[in-house]
């Protein structure tokens, strides 16, 4: 693939809901400018795009992928995104470095659950985008039905650019409504869609639309000129059809993107340098070098491959680069592209362009790379954050340490997942955007570090403390034979406001018991408290006096007093009505207006407490342990289209019947000599 300037690149991302075509649209478009040689399928796994042995099984994109070609002397990187949700992370990185979009629908089931949230992306990052209805070929597809979908739901600039040639099984083709001359067959609904693709064009002038309603003959280099201004300002939505499957309307769609879409050198890219100050980067290949890592995979064979968007300077194999994001210095091995899986090799690589750097040693997603001598950061595309948790452990303790190194590697790759570690629950917790998504991950860590990863629900962490007061003794004393052990405490409990944590208090007066144990005194109930007492769990908010107690001269000890004040604590906790408390969340539920409704109603059997209702976004109280299963079922109810993030609010007491049970599933494995729970 020769060397283009960037005025001659276009870099395009294909998004849109699953199974509406994007794969097979881009297959079309790879075939039809002749970057490879068949057409493949999605049902038989041959499509270029999908060669993941996960995608080719599940029959939908996981991954994002590069697909470069070339078009009429323009070089075109086009980027094949998930449609399915646990995978928008991908979505969201593409659109951070493209400078357009191709959105593919569906003409007979519509634009899909996913094109919600990824329109309103595509509106922050300020893309323009053409409009593909594909699937023209199938039975009751609806070109003009699927239309007045579209601009209903999203925006009144959606307009055609063309007219269908045919319909269902009859579809040949597609007519330019940009042209003057029309067969006789289609005036009539060529006349209806014009007025429509004017009023979208007069956006940004309104004579062109004067001029037509008079009659005026408008040529169609001046329609062009305006779609084009209008198209960059976001003024109107070109909309083609096409077959993607039968590679109908692929030329007319690599047409508008070489002719319509903006160049990667259109606009100045913002940054910042070292001072935080914001700086512009030209797209200029003689400019000092600055790219942007959006994406970073582990390919088998071939090792860490970092995917950049170049925006300013050239590079070649060997050169140095500074990661201005880790402060660390990089060496440029080879350069390649990768179509799919195939690679392609680059000579060098110039402002504008998409590319593949092997091997970096330091390198991450969402990192900058740069000249060492004009050092500066460009910001990273700003991830939802995950809403699906696994607790995980190795099916062997001696696999322990290959499970961490695979889910940190991973970590390192998808701005989507997270790993944690809960101190309270002792258990490693996995996070992500779904089911699917951490399902798919889990397997790529056992075929890659072969360790087998046992999934389990994420232990909620309840807390237990106290509604009253108690006094009591702990005393702890054994004679063996030599010398003894002897602590003799008496104490004090009672409930500290919430929030507080955990109060001491020594009132030991006339050296009831010497100062150098009161610390041991103290460690001992500290110790007590994160065992739990009636359920395992952690007690807070609690205030302890240490008022009386005794020693011995010879078998007093540190230990003695420690276990003689965890004795006591343990007694008077539970004559001073302990309770168990569960975390509550603060949930902000997004959806379209019509599911208002549902979800309000399904927040509310979650025991949930609503503090805000909008035409579109729904904030309630709810207890952790009721939303273990909510992207699912969001999603269900809302056909996709709901999202949902949360935080840790507060801490409340649970219900007498969910107390009762911890208590008794607590009690079952002390009896069976458990110590896990």
């Amino acid at each position: 693939m020769k060397q283009y300037p960037p005025d001659k690149i276009r870099n395009v991302g294909i998004i849109g809901s699953g199974t509406t075509g994007k794969t097979s649209l881009s297959e079309a478009l790879l075939f039809t400018a002749k970057a490879i040689n068949r057409q493949g399928g999605v049902l038989d796994g041959t499509t270029t795009s999908d060669y993941d042995p996960e995608e080719i099984k599940r029959q939908i994109s996981i991954h994002s992928s590069l697909l470069p070609l070339e078009w009429k002397d323009h070089k075109i990187n086009l980027i094949d995104t998930p449609g399915f949700i646990d995978f928008v992370g991908d979505a969201i990185s593409t659109m951070r470095i493209v400078d357009c979009l191709i959105i593919v629908v569906d003409a007979v089931t519509g634009h899909g659950g996913a094109l919600d949230n990824l329109w309103k992306m595509a509106d922050n990052f300020d893309l323009p985008r053409i409009i593909v209805v594909n699937k023209m070929d199938k039975s009751q597809a609806d070109f003009d039905k699927t239309i007045e979908m579209l601009r209903e739901k999203f925006s009144k600039e959606i307009v055609p650019v063309q007219v269908p040639v045919g319909q269902e099984g009859d579809f040949s083709g597609a007519h330019s409504l940009l042209k003057h001359e029309v067969p006789e067959n289609l005036k009539e609904s060529v006349a209806l869609h014009k007025e429509m693709m004017i009023e979208g064009i007069a956006e940004i002038d309104d004579t062109i639309l004067t001029e037509y309603l008079e009659n005026k003959e408008i040529t169609e280099e001046e329609l062009t000129e305006h779609l084009i201004t209008a198209l960059d300002h976001d003024k109107i939505f070109p909309v083609f059809c096409a077959s993607a499957a039968k590679n109908i309307g692929s030329d007319e769609i690599l047409d508008a993107i070489v002719s319509w879409m903006p160049p990667a050198n259109e606009k100045e890219v913002p940054a910042e340098n070292l001072d935080g100050q914001e700086v512009k980067v030209k797209p200029d290949d003689q400019e000092p070098f600055s790219a942007y890592v959006f994406k970073t995979v582990n390919e088998a064979h071939i090792g860490n491959l970092a995917y950049i968007r170049v925006y300013s300077g050239t590079i070649k194999p060997s050169s140095p680069v500074y990661n201005a994001t880790k402060g660390k210095d990089e060496r440029i091995g080879q350069i390649i592209s990768m179509r799919g899986k195939t690679r392609v090799d680059i000579p060098q690589l110039t402002a504008g362009d998409i590319a593949v750097l092997p091997k970096l040693k330091v390198t991450g997603t969402g990192d900058t790379l740069c000249d060492k001598n004009r050092k500066l950061f460009f910001k990273p595309a700003e991830f939802p954050e995950p809403v699906m948790s696994f607790s995980v452990r190795p099916k062997s303790k001696a696999e322990q340490e290959k499970m961490g190194l695979g889910l940190s590697a991973i970590t390192h790759e998808d701005p989507t997942f997270k790993m944690s570690y809960n101190p309270e629950t002792k258990e490693t917790v996995i996070s992500g955007m779904g089911d699917v998504h951490l399902e798919v991950i889990l397997k790529r860590i056992r075929e890659r570090y072969g360790v087998e990863i046992e999934i389990g629900e994420p232990r909620i962490p309840y807390k237990e403390t106290i509604m009253g007061r108690s006094k009591g003794q702990g005393k702890y004393k054994k004679q063996t034979g030599g010398r003894g052990q002897y602590g003799d405490t008496w104490l004090e409990i009672e409930p500290l406001p919430r929030g507080q944590g955990f109060e001491f208090v020594n009132k030991i007066v006339g050296g009831a018991i010497p100062k150098n144990y009161i610390p041991a005194v103290e460690k001992g109930i500290k110790e007590a408290m994160t065992q739990g007492v009636i359920a395992g769990y952690p007690a807070i908010d609690i205030k302890i006096t240490l008022y009386d107690g005794s020693y011995h001269e010879v078998d007093s000890s540190d230990m003695a007093f420690k276990i003689a004040a965890s004795m006591g604590f343990k007694k008077i906790f539970v004559d001073a009505k302990p309770v168990l408390l569960e975390p509550i969340v603060e949930i902000t539920v997004s959806m379209p207006p019509e599911f208002v409704g549902e979800v309000t109603g399904d927040l509310n059997k979650r025991r949930g407490r609503i503090s805000n209702i909008e035409t579109d976004k729904i904030v309630a109280l709810v207890p952790q342990s009721e939303l273990s299963k909510y992207a699912t079922d969001l999603r269900s109810f809302t056909h996709g289209q709901g999202s949902f993030s949360t935080k840790f609010s507060h801490y409340e007491q649970v219900p007498p019947q969910t107390q009762q049970k911890l208590v008794e599933i607590y009690q079952k494995i002390r009896e069976a000599g458990g110590v896990e729970r």
